[in-house]
């Protein structure tokens, strides 16, 4: 996505010669060099087991959103758990991940039928406005450090930080000084993301998080009835990537 694009943002989702010189004729015309095509970046998959304190992909406390976006399907949730606390409910157990707090979170998917790495239900990206609570932070690392953040402001919270997940690496991309309501935090991702997957256009809206399964522009399958995202998250993780954690299923 071009720096206009950009500028845009989301509130631009709704507005949906060369010079030729003469060849003398004492010269062969020469044959124009054909362009190349250009490779598309192949993202790796995410390795959610490597990463549990990743918002889990589809958990979000309201119905969230699916858009799609060029090879790419997204999903906007709003507090999603962590991927640990959420393999923890499933196997009956207490969620006990506190340090990190995700306001709001988009992550990303290869559309199906376009997907490099074959029919995976795995993101390759998300990015998410967290906030770190600075009294857990305190007690992993110490006496002396918890006094220090005491000291420098008191607050359990810290700032509200932008965060990326990818195959690759987890990047903190800074403090976040928008404004909290949906849809500017929303324009914020979509313009993190443009860049990072080199889209062009803009993301059209296709329904609630539901609504992405047995959609044809994802190419997920429907959900069997009463299903909730747990299945989803099994996809994602793999079961037997959770001994990773010392967790089994019953």
């Amino acid at each position: 996505m071009d720096n206009k694009d950009n500028k845009r943002g989301f509130s631009g989702l709704s507005d949906l010669t060369s010079d030729t010189r003469a060849i003398p004729q004492a010269q062969p015309r020469q044959a124009s060099p054909q362009p190349s095509t250009p490779q598309k970046t192949v993202f790796a998959l995410l390795e959610l087991t490597k990463w549990p304190t990743l918002p889990a992909p589809w958990s979000s406390v309201d119905s969230g959103e699916t858009w799609v976006w060029g090879d790419f399907f997204l999903t906007f949730q709003k507090k999603p758990k962590t991927v640990l606390d959420l393999t923890m409910e499933m196997q009956g157990k207490k969620a006990e991940y506190g340090g990190m707090t995700y306001h709001y979170a988009m992550s990303v998917f290869y559309r199906i039928d376009r997907n490099p790495h074959g029919p995976s239900h795995r993101p390759i990206m998300t990015v998410a406005l967290e906030q770190a609570d600075m009294g857990m932070l305190a007690k992993m690392l110490g006496s002396e450090a918890g006094e220090l953040l005491q000291a420098e402001g008191g607050s359990k919270l810290g700032s509200l930080m932008i965060g990326l997940f990818t195959g690759e690496t987890r990047l903190n991309l800074g403090e976040y000084e928008g404004g909290t309501s949906s849809q500017a935090v929303k324009q914020r991702f979509f313009e993190i993301l443009g860049r990072q997957l080199g889209v062009s256009g803009q993301p059209k809206m296709i329904g609630d998080l539901a609504q992405a399964h047995g959609h044809p522009e994802t190419g997920l399958p429907a959900k069997k009835k009463n299903s909730g995202c747990a299945p989803v998250i099994l996809l994602c993780i793999g079961i037997g990537g959770l001994g990773a954690w010392g967790l089994t299923f019953i």
